[in-house]
Parts: C-alpha cells; structure tokens; sequence
C-alpha cells in the first residue's frame, strides 16, 4: 500500500491547484495574483520566491506560465498539453465534423480544435479522426465566413435588447429598409442562417437572411422589462392521410390534431414564429398539407403557389 503523502507534498499540490484556477481567469499582475492566492502564500516575505518554485514545478509538468518583463510582471497561464480520454476526444470530433466550410464561425472552430488537438499521441489522434455518426453537419448553402462579423453585431443587439434599423434586399433583389425592428433570434434552418425580428413598420414577425441584410444602424436600447414578447403565428392546416400515419413531425409548436376526416386526412392546429416560416415549411409537404386558416395567410400561401405555377406555365 502506498505511503499517503507528506502534509508539505499536500500543501505543494493545494497552492500548485491555487495558482492554476486562479490564472485560468486571465492574466494578472504579481500584486494581485497574491492577494487572490490569499492563504495559499501566507508569507509575503517568501511569496515571490515560492511562486517562482512553483511554476518551475508546473513547467516540468508541461505546464507554462510566462512572466513579463514589466514592473510588476504579469503572469500568464500557457497552459500545457490537455489530458483527454476518449470521450473528449469524441466530443471533439463531432463538434469539427458538425461545423461545415460554409459556417460562419468554421474558420475560429478549425483554429480552436487545432490547438486543443495539437499536443495528442498517436493513439489519441486516430480514436479524434475517425469519422462521427452522430454529427449533424452545419453546410449553409452559401460561405457565411464573410458575414461573421454582421452576425456577431446581430446577436450583441439581442443580447442588449437594442433596436435596430435594417437596409435589406428582398429574394426578388429589391432594397427596403425597416425603420425600426426587435431581433430576436439567429436562426439557422433550410442551411442559412436568419435573423428573426420584429418589425415595427409591419407589425409581423420577419425571418431575413443574414447575407441579405446590407446595413445596419444601431438605435436605442430597450429599458428592462418593456421588450415586446416574442409573438406566435396560430394556424390550421390538412394533411394527407399518407402523412398522417403514426407519429406527426414535429416541425411547428403546440401541434395537435383537432379532427380526422373520412378518408383518412387530419385538421392540425399548431402554431409558426412567422408566416414566412410557416409557408416555406407547408411547402415542403407539396400537395400533400393544405394551409386552412387564417385567411390572410391562406391568401399569402395562394400567392406563393401561384408565383411557382407561372414558372411552369409553359410545360403544362
């Protein structure tokens, strides 16, 4: 049985744990890296000279902590090579192969893996580059990677609550400008990345493309509690009985069906974010779903439908 260890290795250990939590927070000047250390370097007398013992300890260990030369030195955790066991190593590999070239962010996850990655052995790296069942590869049908930084601007002005006033090109490649919208969300479904906002012009709910958002100006920021709850599209619609077998997709919320029909269809009532999401993901079902309710956007459905048949005009 080994001898459990002396009450100095113990204190060793205790002040090495110290040191590297309180580093993984950021660089710090010496002053205040003791007074966070606290009880861990007791002795401001022998503080300085059991720091540098102790990060001599670290380096051989491989972990580096650089000094800087200014007055006083700023100490930096380098860090060291990552223990991982197989399992971090498959997480790992599904976040690389969840992330496509097109992804706004695929360049910074490349970089972010290379240098989590770089240190593995052999064995680690061959269970890292198989190849993962369980990803769901993000492939948006455009590169984003030149849209990054607009997303980034988005996602602060959600997370302030800021409004915002947009120039946009529409998918018939004219140019509108909403005065005033709330965002709410980036969204990526249909491999694009959305931005869903409420428009204060319309009064609706929008889902705009990321990459067709030409401008943005930046407004006023919405005091606490007066931000506009996110609304919710209520609808009904048909669905052909060969889809109605079994279990329903659940491609909208609160979805339930509220009538069976003698030849085997179903009325479902559910609810979209938008009309705009609510059309795109009815078509999908082609002849086979029917949207029902509510008139005005049966009548923005009808006019859809309508656009796609005179493409095809000529080959009927």
């Amino acid at each position: 049985m080994p001898a459990p260890p002396s009450p100095q290795s113990t204190a060793i250990i205790v002040r090495l744990r110290a040191l590297l939590d309180t580093l993984r927070d950021g660089p710090l000047a010496y002053p205040y890296l003791i007074a966070r250390l606290g009880a861990a370097y007791p002795s401001p007398e022998s503080a300085r000279r059991m720091l540098t013992r102790d990060i001599e300890h670290l380096a051989a260990l491989g972990i580096v902590i650089e000094r800087s030369r200014d007055t006083p030195p700023v100490y930096t955790l380098r860090g060291g090579a990552p223990a991982y066991d197989d399992a971090d190593l498959l997480t790992l590999a599904v976040i690389r192969d969840s992330v496509g070239p097109n992804h706004p962010y695929a360049r910074q996850v490349a970089e972010l893996l290379g240098r989590l990655t770089t240190e593995l052995s052999d064995a680690q790296r061959a269970t890292y580059a198989g190849h993962r069942a369980g990803a769901a590869p993000v492939q948006p049908a455009i590169d984003y990677g030149p849209h990054a930084a607009r997303i980034v601007e988005l996602e602060q002005a959600i997370a302030t609550r800021r409004l915002l006033r947009l120039r946009y090109r529409t998918s018939r490649g004219d140019e509108t400008t909403h005065r005033m919208v709330e965002p709410y969300a980036i969204e990526y479904y249909d491999r694009h990345f959305y931005l869903v906002a409420y428009s204060h012009n319309s009064g609706q709910i929008h889902d705009m493309r990321v990459d067709r958002i030409l401008d943005v100006e930046r407004l006023h920021t919405l005091p606490p509690g007066t931000e506009r709850a996110r609304p919710r599209v209520a609808f009904r619609y048909r669905l052909a009985a060969i889809l109605a077998q079994g279990e329903l997709s659940q491609r909208f919320d609160a979805q339930r069906v509220v009538e069976r029909l003698d030849n085997g269809d179903v009325i479902i009532e559910a609810e979209g974010r938008s009309d705009f999401f609510i059309i795109q993901t009815l078509l999908r079902y082609r002849s086979n779903a029917e949207l029902l309710d509510p008139p005005e956007l049966r009548v923005k459905m009808a006019e859809e439908v309508r656009r796609l048949g005179e493409l095809y005009d000529d080959e009927v």
